[in-house]
């Protein structure tokens, strides 16, 4: 189901504005003055230091919906990603991170995909006081969203970020159709000829989408058949089911990094040497395709790139609302290692 998460504060006990006043010996009102950052109403240096104190003391923190009544920016910034964990996933959200890290901003995180398929609306979603949204590879909602921006969040900055992205506003999206004709290209120049596109059996991408499409395109055009398998999940077990003997293929196009590594090793358990016997190219560049038991070839993503120019699209946009819009595509590279090195 939908889950935002955020940081949160204790709840038994909780210091209030008020508390904090009374420690002071002064009126709410000036707690929040100077908790919120006001500078254009005169509160003696003295005053606002020892108030400072007493909150930092207590632990209190403002509320965020409250500033944002007030229109004080909230410190937050709306990330909307699937929740669904992966490796990948989690690297972008480290990057992310690490990039707001210095500006003391936090990221509230909501699964808007999942609460769209469920609601058909993204009041929850947009029920954080945020500063800004980022949305990242959120495939069924994002083209929804942006289309009805200007009546659910006309003055809330908005990018999109990765595989899926809108062009109506602000987006840093990724060409994963370059990197799959890339990853393609390097198996059929290599000498394989029998190769199979595997993908969870689950995924709404097992027979569409640029890494498919490149696939089914590349095989036609070289005369040779397509065959998809399905796994049930990363787990080796089973990818060795989906596998079978391993004699049926001389290559496989994975659909994300995770699988190829799983591919890797349940071919290992079979006595397949992969690279050799096998070629293998996963899809995201993780830091462990570096380190499996046969170093993975993968399409790696720019996610240094892709989240640095997403911050700066979201803090233009803050700076100045009729900025123009900016819109990026970025390209993946091909990284070749052993798996498919014969």
């Amino acid at each position: 189901m939908y889950s935002t998460r955020v940081q949160q504060g204790r709840s038994h006990g909780k210091p209030t504005r008020e508390t904090v006043a009374k420690l002071v010996n002064v009126s709410g009102a000036t707690v929040s003055r100077v908790l919120s950052g006001r500078s254009d109403i005169a509160i003696a240096p003295e005053t606002r230091a020892k108030v400072i104190e007493a909150a930092q003391k207590l632990g209190y923190l403002p509320n965020p919906a409250a500033r944002a009544l007030n229109n004080v920016p909230s410190g937050l910034v709306g990330f909307w990603m699937s929740l669904h964990y992966s490796r990948y996933r989690s690297q972008v959200l480290d990057q992310m991170r690490s990039l707001l890290a210095p500006s003391e901003m936090s990221l509230a995180v909501t699964d808007v995909d999942e609460e769209y398929q469920w609601d058909r609306n993204f009041s929850r979603a947009l029920r954080a006081p945020v500063d800004g949204i980022i949305a990242f590879d959120t495939s069924i909602s994002v083209e929804t969203f942006a289309a009805q921006r200007d009546r659910l969040a006309p003055a809330t900055p908005f990018v999109s970020m990765g595989a899926f992205w809108s062009e109506r506003l602000s987006f840093v999206g990724v060409d994963l159709r370059f990197g799959a004709d890339l990853a393609m290209r390097h198996l059929l120049e290599s000498g394989r000829r029998r190769i199979a596109y595997v993908v969870p059996y689950n995924s709404n991408f097992n027979d569409y989408g640029p890494r498919f499409e490149a696939y089914r395109d590349a095989m036609a055009e070289a005369g040779l058949a397509t065959h998809t398998l399905l796994t049930r999940s990363e787990d080796v077990p089973d990818m060795s089911e989906a596998l079978g003997d391993a004699k049926g293929f001389d290559a496989l196009l994975c659909m994300n990094d995770g699988l190829a590594i799983s591919a890797a090793t349940a071919l290992f358990k079979k006595g397949v040497r992969p690279g050799h016997d096998v070629g293998i190219v996963g899809f995201d560049g993780i830091r462990e395709t570096a380190h499996a038991l046969c170093p993975i070839t993968t399409v790696r993503q720019p996610i240094e790139a892709m989240c640095s120019l997403a911050v700066a699209y979201l803090r233009a946009q803050y700076a100045d609302p009729s900025a123009p819009l900016g819109q990026t595509l970025l390209q993946p590279e091909l990284v070749v290692r052993e798996s498919t090195r014969p």
